[in-house]
């Protein structure tokens, strides 16, 4: 199969929907077949995740140039600057600047169209709502090949996106199909957003490189967190429930992995708080083996975010066999159930702060939770419980658009049982084999 994932630009370090399309596109390559990663703005030099597709052989094609691409990210920080010299206006310029961006994108239908006329992909898959989505999803609809909008968070969040939201929505009729990351987030889909009626859920895989890892016996228990250090994440929250924590468990520390807009603010007040030396920020992990590497020096594995679709930072704790505890908000609760781990209202300092000092004075609830978290990764997140998945998710969408086509083709079908906890235990897909030129 030829495959097309599509993004308007790599997000950065420790971005969700980047990972997603990188991880789908370098397993469909190992199984034989041909996708491709098609970016409206190029990526900059020695972007971690174009060189993960450089390594797996995965073609990265671009419709922007270098220069059209430098030029957006000088006018991003300029809207930045402007943004923290003038708060007061901020949402205005925020919103002018989204605007700038997405027309500016749409400039490039035609180019895009003679890509896909050019590659003549099976499929064409469009990752998240972002500027170029629409004219992405409108392209592959004018070419003729079939379509899937993948949501990788809660529709119309995080507050101050809705304005995106309500141009992209337009074009969701054009899709054939869209896909969802977890049975609550398809559940919401449907709710506020119309006029699909129904959803498909195509879980992310995440690759396990180091396996479970187990931290030499220690007095001192480590609270991993792992993310863009932003409001929205939480890591202030975390601060402070790490206080409040503190005053009845002096046996914790915390290490952060991640930048963003809050670092100084969490540095400032850590040492106000006179914690500085019990908090450790790492930077970014950029490759596999670093990340492997944070997730492994870790006990327990926190992210109170406000809003979340399925946080892949969690999932690689839960690789590494580390209990979890996270806000109960988008589709977290479908992973962290309680065996696995504790979940907290958001927002809630004390409630955050109680679960660190459970976890921090029960080692036993800790083995048992990051056990179960490792066996919940292996059923619903590995390669070889979500390719067939996805594989079969193809399939019925090409048969849909090509069966005159196939049915050239001498093919016999045989039934395989898709055993993913998320697809009905009844269901059972048909998965087209050519074999020997003759149907059986």
């Amino acid at each position: 199969m030829k495959i097309v994932f599509c993004k308007n630009s790599f997000a950065g370090p420790i971005s969700g929907a980047d990972e997603i399309a990188v991880a789908y596109a370098t397993e469909l390559k190992a199984a034989g077949h041909a996708p491709r990663l098609l970016l409206v703005q190029p990526p900059s030099d020695r972007d971690p995740l174009a060189e993960r597709l450089r390594a797996a052989n995965v073609p990265l094609d671009t419709l922007a140039s270098t220069a059209v691409s430098s030029s957006l990210a000088t006018a991003r920080r300029v809207a930045i600057g402007a943004m923290r010299t003038f708060p007061l206006i901020s949402d205005l310029i925020l919103s002018h600047s989204r605007r700038v961006l997405f027309n500016l994108v749409q400039q490039y239908h035609e180019a895009c169209c003679e890509y896909l006329r050019r590659n003549r992909p099976d499929v064409v898959h469009v990752l998240t709502p972002d500027p170029g989505a629409v004219m992405l999803i409108r392209a592959a609809h004018a070419t003729g090949i079939p379509v899937i909008y993948q949501e990788v968070g809660i529709p119309f969040h995080p507050p101050g996106f809705e304005e995106v939201y309500e141009r992209f929505v337009s074009v969701l009729p054009l899709c054939d199909e869209v896909a969802v990351l977890s049975p609550s987030l398809g559940q919401e889909f449907q709710r506020v957003v119309m006029p699909f009626s129904s959803t498909k859920v195509l879980p992310l895989i995440s690759f396990d490189h180091n396996g479970v890892t187990t931290r030499p016996p220690s007095e001192i228990v480590t609270f991993g967190f792992a993310a863009r250090l932003e409001h929205l994440k939480g890591p202030i929250r975390l601060l402070e429930a790490f206080r409040i924590a503190g005053q009845t468990s002096s046996n914790m520390e915390l290490k952060l992995a991640g930048e963003g807009s809050q670092r100084q603010e969490f540095i400032d007040t850590s040492r106000r708080l006179g914690l500085q030396q019990k908090c450790h920020l790492t930077g970014v992990y950029r490759t596999l083996e670093e990340r492997g590497n944070f997730m492994s020096s870790v006990d327990v594995f926190v992210l109170p975010s406000l809003t979340e679709g399925t946080p892949n930072a969690i999932i690689e704790a839960m690789a590494h066999g580390k209990p979890i505890i996270a806000n109960a908000v988008g589709g977290v609760p479908d992973l962290v159930t309680e065996d696995v781990g504790i979940l907290v209202p958001p927002n809630d300092s004390h409630a955050l702060a109680a679960a660190m000092s459970r976890m921090s004075l029960d080692a036993q609830m800790r083995q048992r939770m990051g056990a179960a978290a490792r066996l919940k990764y292996e059923q619903l997140f590995t390669p070889e419980a979500v390719m067939p998945v996805l594989l079969d998710f193809y399939e019925q969408l090409i048969d849909r658009h090509s069966a005159n086509a196939r049915s050239n083709n001498k093919r016999y079908r045989r039934r395989v049982e898709l055993v993913h906890p998320w697809v009905s235990p009844s269901y059972h897909a048909a998965v087209d084999v050519v074999h020997g030129g003759q149907t059986q």
